[in-house]
């Protein structure tokens, strides 16, 4: 009878070894190499947003345009620059009023980016690269007006020359808006 009671005291024993699981040893403290990236840029100061970021702005020209046809590029005339640096999208419209007498004809305007390249190939060349544009029919029974249709197109460069023509006999005044957006 002790022989089964050692023997069931045993096998209890191991039942209860079986189940229990001895605690992990883990290694020591190791050593460890910490390296940081040189600082690239140095941020000093206070950086203040003073009004809301804007979303939409518009840009007006106005310009008295000289009898000229688009495809006569060297005549074409300069009503400056419009910067669209942080905008997506430009609607771009014109209107106007033809001098004297009313007669047809077409009134149209340019955006040409403003960058080098193109610019050498406009006044070398005559050649008109990326340009984005609106044009407008005078209309004789209207006293010589006339407006174009607005037009959105997306902007690729940073800034644009604006450039009208007039394949009217008579000068033109004329009006650019163009509504700059970021959607």
């Amino acid at each position: 009878m002790r022989t089964q009671i050692f023997l069931a005291a045993t096998i209890a024993a191991l039942a209860v070894l079986a189940s229990w699981n001895p605690p992990v040893v883990a290694d020591g403290p190791q050593a460890v190499t910490v390296t940081n990236f040189p600082e690239v840029q140095q941020v000093s100061g206070r950086v203040v947003v003073s009004e809301p970021i804007p979303q939409t702005r518009l840009e007006t020209r106005k310009a008295l345009v000289s009898p000229a046809e688009r495809s006569e590029t060297s005549q074409l005339t300069d009503a400056g620059t419009i910067d669209t640096a942080g905008f997506t999208h430009v609607t771009l419209s014109l209107t106007g009023l033809l001098q004297g007498s009313p007669q047809g004809g077409t009134v149209g305007v340019l955006l040409v980016p403003d960058v080098p390249e193109v610019t050498t190939a406009l006044r070398t060349y005559g050649v008109l690269q990326l340009e984005l544009g609106v044009e407008a029919s005078v209309s004789t029974s209207k006293a010589g007006l006339f407006s174009s249709q607005p037009t959105t197109f997306r902007l690729a460069f940073p800034r644009y020359r604006v450039l009208l023509y007039n394949a009217a006999q008579k000068a033109a005044e004329a009006t650019v808006y163009a509504y700059l957006s970021t959607s």
